[in-house]
């Protein structure tokens, strides 16, 4: 038998009870920190969800889904502006929006300052959307096209290094899930993040593809903040219990701890989050397909989630996905609500009263 998302909450206030550790404003950062907070990242990453303009990055709905947030106990949101690429082949420009609508450097900035205005820790996390496929699957069969792709993207980061400087922003992740750039070419990256830091006197970070990129990424010594993009399955079991998904999310956190330990690094969900679908637990990042609503498994979700987080022993902030850049945006498909938004469901409640007691290291 299921237990009710009324239930889910009740275990998951019990839990976090526990796991409040008192404050952490007199305990210095890590010695090899820049300036990384004394205080657990209470993150959402605030996704630029309309392309209308007024309802965007740059619209003026921006500041009451950012109040939102404030209420929801978040202290921390990631910026995702997107550049593209219309295939896999050779490439040598990441545009930068400049259309109306998009996430052109007017709206981002709009984004920015309005968090900053609220107190907000911001961390300007620039992606590639790649038609047809993922940012993954990125690959060369030769040097010369690496090196065109790696001229092109030093150009485009560089772009936003720069704009995170003038803004004072807190941090910036220099690449998400570039799976087969990451392991191909390390001394490419080492040298691009030399030249970002000669831009940027923040903290940087590279948000790593949950599994094998993560898990056997070599130059983490180069960057101040580990990553992880984590969507580990809880369990392969479509009728799994409450136990057996905290077993699962504890399961993974763990190996993340350990790798952080190994390579002394603290670490971050730069992205962690759960479809309201059946099943949620089984593949947390793959579509929803014809799978049916249910906000109680993705509550259940993140229940498990939230006894991970409080077992950590390295984890110093996450980023939920995802929250829209309006309130009131629809993630249904075929009448039926099925998005990652946590908000108006029960894993809003159980984030909330997570973010209400964050763990303190």
């Amino acid at each position: 038998m299921r237990a009710p998302a009324s239930l889910v909450l009740l275990v998951v206030l019990t839990l976090l009870s526990g796991c409040h550790g008192g404050s952490k404003t007199d305990r210095p950062p890590p010695a090899e920190a820049r300036i990384l907070p004394t205080t657990f990242l209470r993150g959402m990453t605030f996704a630029h969800e309309g392309y209308r303009g007024h309802d965007g990055y740059g619209g003026d709905l921006v500041g009451p889904s950012m109040d939102s947030l404030k209420s929801l106990g978040v202290n921390a949101v990631a910026i995702v502006p997107y550049t593209f690429m219309r295939g896999m082949g050779p490439v040598d420009t990441f545009p930068i929006p400049d259309h109306y609508g998009a996430e052109n450097d007017s709206a981002v900035l709009h984004s920015i300052r309005n968090a900053q205005a609220r107190g907000l820790y911001v961390m300007l996390k620039p992606q590639i959307w790649v038609r047809g496929g993922w940012p993954g699957s990125i690959d060369f069969a030769t040097d010369a096209e690496w090196d065109r792709f790696f001229r092109a993207y030093g150009e485009w980061i560089l772009h936003y290094a720069e704009m995170a400087q003038r803004e004072e922003l807190y941090a910036l992740c220099i690449g998400t899930e570039l799976v087969q750039a990451t392991r191909k070419h390390p001394e490419r990256w080492r040298d691009m993040i030399r030249r970002i830091r000669d831009r940027y006197d923040g903290v940087l970070t590279y948000a790593a593809n949950w599994g094998e990129e993560f898990e056997q990424f070599s130059f983490w010594e180069e960057l101040d903040v580990m990553g992880l993009n984590s969507y580990y399955p809880l369990s392969d079991d479509p009728e799994a219990t409450p136990a057996e998904l905290t077993l699962g999310a504890v399961s993974w956190m763990r190996m993340a701890d350990s790798t952080s330990r190994v390579h002394d690094r603290p670490l971050w969900l730069t992205e962690v989050g759960y479809r309201s679908v059946a099943g949620a637990w089984r593949n947390p990042h793959a579509e929803a397909g014809d799978r049916v609503a249910s906000e109680e498994a993705q509550a259940r979700c993140y229940a498990a989630l939230s006894a991970a987080v409080c077992s950590s022993e390295r984890l110093a902030g996450m980023f939920v996905w995802k929250w829209p850049s309006y309130l009131g945006h629809q993630e249904d498909r075929d009448g039926r609500r099925v998005g990652f938004v946590p908000g108006g469901k029960p894993a809003g409640e159980l984030l909330r009263t997570l973010y209400r007691y964050p763990p303190e290291r």
